[in-house]
């Protein structure tokens, strides 16, 4: 099965709960009050966002996190990119590793082309996209709430 690491997740959904704040700083303790994830993971998480310029951190007794400015435009992909590297579904669709039996195989190319089309879709749905997803409902399965939120 195809799955994005536990602490991908989480660091998206940290993002996307930055995002709904707009520009206001949040501590490591009211996101993790408000996402449900553990202090100690949100801090781990927030020092590699910060790391990967996706968040930036101010010191201090009024300090905390926001978004990098780009940080809200940016695709899930670049997203996914940044956070856990290459995305290829196979090995034969990553740029990074050639599969033993890539020469012989002949899938290879459709598993190319499916790779491709997810790339695609993740290119297309932005971090902004995941808080308000207005723009992406007529995607999305009629079996599949969406959250119809305004922050």
């Amino acid at each position: 099965m195809l799955r994005i690491s536990k602490m991908t997740d989480y660091a998206v959904l940290i993002l996307a709960n930055l995002a709904l704040h707009d520009k206001n700083l949040l501590t490591a303790k009211e996101i993790a009050s408000e996402t449900h994830i553990s202090l100690p993971t949100v801090q781990k998480i927030l020092k590699k966002l910060n790391r990967k310029s996706l968040v930036v951190s101010k010191q201090g007794a009024s300090g905390g996190y926001v978004l990098a400015d780009d940080t809200k435009d940016i695709s899930v992909a670049d997203l996914l990119m940044k956070l856990d590297g290459d995305l290829s579904i196979t090995q034969c669709s990553s740029d990074e590793d050639q599969c033993q039996v890539e020469d012989f195989c002949n899938i290879g190319n459709a598993w190319q082309m499916i790779n491709q089309r997810v790339q695609w879709a993740l290119n297309d749905i932005t971090l902004g996209d995941l808080i308000q997803p207005s723009r992406i409902e007529q995607f999305i399965s009629a079996n599949i709430p969406v959250s119809k939120q305004n922050h």
